[in-house]
């Protein structure tokens, strides 16, 4: 296990993230983000965002936890078979989507349920949480469910107690770091996305980069608040639900 200083990278993202929000807020007015929130087309952006982001979020972690449940007990290289996709930069992903997905009747260009932009992050997102859950999975201890097997708990119990209270942060953990990587991306929207409504990171984007020079205020006031949303569901997971699950853990709650 890695053991080195974690400091100078930690302190250099928190010095980008800072200087970016402090420009952001520099550059913006209440006006700015009083418009915003009356912009329909933003507010399509969000929803269409947020349905994207849940989405690909709820199966990558069903379909991960399964397969690292699966794959806990084999041993082999068949599960280093999903390791491939890791290595494969999102953007080479949604050319690959691209190519093989465009001449399918349900998915292509003209889609409206972003299917195509879904399965890339399933493709994506499903080896990130197998191999985040894996070891996760090999450590726990399955004498607890065999207790609970002679204690006569049901099959919903002995899993829970067995299982679920040690993989509840773990699953959570890994559920906010693609939650929060699909809701903001940029490249895989911006190439297999639809031209209207656009997902939020290629909106932002097309709002600095368009010639209406007056509307690039409204950029930066995304940014503060996709920022501060993100900031904010940090903080809740760090100070509510990490103590939540480590007293569930604990058997201080059920």
């Amino acid at each position: 296990m890695w053991r080195g200083n974690a400091w100078p990278a930690t302190l250099l993202i928190t010095g980008m993230v800072v200087y970016g929000l402090f420009v952001s807020l520099s550059m913006t007015t209440w006006e700015d983000y009083s418009r915003l929130f009356r912009d329909p087309v933003f507010l399509e952006s969000i929803g269409i965002s947020l349905y994207v982001a849940v989405s690909s979020t709820v199966l990558s972690v069903l379909i991960g936890a399964w397969l690292a449940g699966f794959f806990a007990k084999q041993t082999g290289w068949t599960a280093q078979v999903l390791a491939v996709p890791l290595f494969l930069p999102h953007l080479g992903a949604a050319y690959l989507a691209i190519l093989y997905l465009s001449d399918l009747p349900v998915i292509g260009p003209h889609e409206v349920n972003q299917f195509s932009i879904i399965l890339t992050y399933l493709y994506k997102e499903i080896p990130f949480v197998f191999f985040y859950l894996l070891p996760v999975y090999r450590r726990l201890d399955h004498r607890y469910e065999e207790l609970g097997l002679m204690l006569g708990l049901s099959r919903l119990k002995r899993f829970w107690h067995g299982k679920g209270v040690f993989l509840l942060f773990p699953v959570l953990e890994a559920a906010f770091i693609v939650f929060a990587f699909t809701l903001f991306a940029y490249e895989v929207p911006a190439l297999l996305g639809v031209t209207y409504p656009k997902l939020i990171g290629v909106y932002t984007f097309d709002l600095y980069t368009q010639g209406d020079l007056s509307r690039q205020p409204e950029a930066f006031a995304i940014s503060v608040l996709l920022t501060g949303i993100l900031f904010l569901l940090l903080v809740i997971f760090t100070r509510t639900i990490r103590p939540l699950t480590e007293r569930i853990s604990k058997g201080r709650v059920e």
